[in-house]
């Protein structure tokens, strides 16, 4: 049986669309759009490039395409003479260079070999990372980044089109990134490289319920030697740590400064080579004499493994002012937007 809260008026017409659609599990853009606001903070600018091979435009990352060679030469390559041509993937053809020994040149390919229509994406994540790539809602691709956080998914047999994609990644500790969100246009016959995407870190708080002055460790892992921007609320506080080479990081943060009540903590990323990441999850913690109210912080709500459909009628139940304290995934006293969007977070259905 689902549970019907009172007053559900006050639920916006978006979100009960969105609602409707994890109540009959269909993924689509609509749901990618509202993961996205939790994955890119607005204050955050992430820049993601995105370049298309095939479209007879040398841009930045290729060294050609089609019959632009940007300015290039056989004589250009230490060669002597001979045609410089471009082949399918964006890269020179130097078969018909000439070299000193005469004939041709050799070492590039001949002919155009077809790439048909592909996506590449590539980003940062943390070392060892499992990065799942989603396609419209549908899992196209999992990869693992390597031990510097790259990470690369070449998706192929993709029709042309506008997808939406959404990306996150588990580290070693099993803690998830939250998630994030991009849409780009996939030409016929092309392939569109996006690059410059760098995953949130992921956060963990060593406990939730401190004394005034208490020292709150907060940790994570992102690529290595990153600069740690830690964001405290309810006042903002900023504080910076680094990474180490194994893309760890910690932060000995002193509440001293914070009033009693409850707290977030949340931190982002700029790799060493400028990449700029959006921010983690929030985490809550609590500073005072009284202990935060109970709540399980787990969207797995009767505890049965699952997060679905089960957890999503006790959370709806409780709207409001909380029935079940369980349901208050944010311990802030209340049943809201806030824990709905948690429970999207970690939707197994």
């Amino acid at each position: 049986m689902l549970f019907w809260p009172k007053g559900y008026t006050k639920i916006s017409l978006s979100i009960l669309t969105i609602i409707i659609i994890h109540m009959g599990l269909i993924f689509s853009p609509l749901f990618l759009i509202f993961q996205s606001t939790q994955a890119v903070d607005i204050s955050t600018s992430v820049n993601v490039s995105v370049i298309v091979c095939g479209n007879g435009i040398k841009e930045v990352g290729e060294l050609c395409d089609g019959a632009d060679l940007g300015g290039q030469t056989c004589v250009g390559l230490g060669y002597i003479g001979g045609t410089l041509s471009c082949i399918a993937d964006c890269t020179f053809n130097v078969s018909a260079c000439t070299s000193g020994g005469g004939g041709g040149g050799g070492g590039g390919g001949g002919g155009q070999p077809s790439t048909g229509t592909k996506v590449i994406i590539q980003g940062k994540s943390s070392p060892g990372s499992s990065v799942t790539i989603l396609q419209d809602g549908r899992v196209a691709k999992i990869t693992q980044a390597d031990s510097l956080a790259n990470f690369r998914a070449d998706i192929e047999n993709i029709t042309s089109g506008t997808w939406s994609f959404t990306l996150w990644a588990e580290d070693r500790e099993r803690r998830k990134t939250v998630n994030f969100t991009f849409t780009t246009n996939v030409p016929q016959g092309m392939t569109t490289s996006v690059t410059g995407i760098f995953l949130p870190p992921t956060v963990e708080l060593e406990q939730a319920n401190l004394q005034r002055g208490e020292i709150l460790n907060v940790f994570g892992m992102t690529a290595p030697e990153s600069e740690i921007s830690i964001y405290i609320y309810s006042s903002e506080i900023i504080k910076k740590t680094k990474a180490e080479t194994d893309g760890t990081y910690l932060f000995l943060f002193n509440t001293a400064p914070l009033e009693d009540g409850s707290h977030t903590a949340k931190s982002k990323a700029v790799s060493t080579d400028g990449l700029l990441s959006s921010f983690s999850q929030a985490l809550a913690f609590n500073i005072g004499k009284e202990a935060a109210p109970f709540c399980s912080k787990k969207a797995d709500i009767n505890s049965d493994g699952k997060v679905n459909l089960v957890d999503f009628s006790i959370l709806l139940y409780s709207w409001g002012t909380p029935k079940n304290l369980a349901a208050d995934l944010n311990c802030d006293g209340k049943v809201n937007l806030t824990d709905f969007s948690i429970m999207l977070y970690h939707w197994t259905g």
